[in-house]
């Protein structure tokens, strides 16, 4: 059975956004990193547009806070750390340039997503699991 973060490497899905952005500046991320990183939740089954393509569609949605029209959807769209970056200033000055442009965000994704590969993560059966050992391709 594969588990996604077998070593922790990840930061709790439960963190605040103070947490997650020091958990990534432990790492060597900054906050705009963190933003630009956190938006790879466009894809998969968590409320953020079209589950199969790449866009800043997750931007858009933390703007409109949909978690807070019903209980329901608190368990739909996105993790708790998602909806805790909406509350943070800093996040949320990235989140807005993100959401109007999205060829920033495809910008800034690349040049953090590289960062991250760089720094040692790899791929597993699909998974990006954060090792920070020396990349094996």
């Amino acid at each position: 059975m594969l588990v996604p973060d077998p070593e922790g490497k990840l930061p709790e899905e439960t963190l605040d956004a103070f947490g997650l952005k020091q958990s990534f500046q432990r790492k060597g991320f900054s906050t705009q990193e963190l933003v630009a990183l956190s938006g790879a939740h466009t894809l998969g089954s968590k409320g953020f547009g079209n589950s199969v393509v790449f866009d800043n569609a997750y931007y858009k949605v933390l703007l409109e806070k949909p978690w807070q029209s019903s209980a329901g959807m608190t368990a739909m769209v996105g993790l708790p750390s998602d909806r805790a970056l909406i509350e943070d200033d800093e996040c949320l000055r990235w989140i807005s340039k993100y959401a109007e442009d999205q060829e920033l965000f495809f910008e800034d994704f690349k040049n953090a997503y590289i960062k991250l590969v760089d720094s040692g993560a790899k791929m597993e059966k699909g998974l990006i699991v954060p090792t920070f050992d020396i990349i094996t391709l």
